[in-house]
């Protein structure tokens, strides 16, 4: 199957202060997407691992809003495969609200990784065959370059990864770090900003136990972030576009 679209009621529990989905709880829902279009296709995480020995590595997302939908309003979801390179799936996403309109647009690069030599393999040619891109969709814009490195630190938080942050993969699920990224953004702007665009670079990976800081520095638009675990190592990077 090409591609995949699903109807969401949004749930109170997945809105913030002024009633609107959450960034995490968005990831979230395209996460899911992702996976239940991976078991259409039979290259689930749990088929790849029991019978091939590697697994999805979600590499980069950058998603664009035009607007978050409300609480008990009902989205339409639609994902499928851009292209596929020789390390990497292009996944786009689009939420579309009750009248067809595009809300939300969204490109992720996805990677395979080796779950025994801990490291990205390439893409094995039996999966591209039964992996087909859509080739009727307009596609989203790929998303590409580097995000500018912090170099001062201007907001700071810092967490203990808990039992729940643990996924299946028996690491921290990638809305997690969303979350955290998020939280050093200062109120101020979580509060009365308007969320644009957001792009982050999954690097490293991290585990129960480990203790995280999220860092943050404002830029014109915006700001620059990282995660560091208890060893200085980046987990993850990203660049948050805000208006008013």
């Amino acid at each position: 199957m090409e591609y995949i679209t699903e109807q969401y009621r949004i749930r109170i529990t997945e809105v913030d202060a002024h009633s609107k989905l959450t960034i995490p709880a968005l990831n979230g829902l395209l996460q899911e997407m992702a996976w239940r279009h991976s078991v259409v296709a039979k290259v689930s995480v749990h088929e790849l691992s029991a019978q091939h020995h590697i697994s999805w590595v979600l590499s980069r997302l950058k998603i664009w809003i035009n607007r978050l939908p409300n609480y008990d309003e009902t989205i339409t979801i639609k994902t499928y495969v851009q292209d596929i390179d020789k390390y990497f799936y292009h996944r786009d996403f689009k939420l579309f609200d009750a009248t067809g309109n595009e809300i939300v647009r969204a490109n992720s690069v996805w990677g395979l990784m080796d779950i025994v030599r801990r490291r990205i393999t390439s893409v094995p040619d039996w999966m591209r065959a039964i992996t087909p891109t859509d080739t009727q969709e307009k596609p989203v814009e790929k998303v590409s370059g580097k995000i500018v490195p912090l170099n001062q630190v201007d907001t700071e938080r810092h967490f203990d990864i808990r039992w729940h942050d643990i996924d299946s993969n028996q690491h921290v699920n990638n809305t997690k770090y969303v979350e955290w990224l998020l939280e050093s953004i200062p109120t101020d702007i979580l509060n009365n900003g308007d969320l644009k665009t957001i792009d982050i670079v999954f690097k490293n990976e991290s585990v129960l136990g480990d203790k995280i800081t999220t860092q943050s520095q404002a830029i014109e638009q915006g700001f620059i972030h990282r995660i560091l675990n208890q060893n200085g190592q980046e987990l993850v990077i990203g660049e948050t576009i805000w208006g008013s």
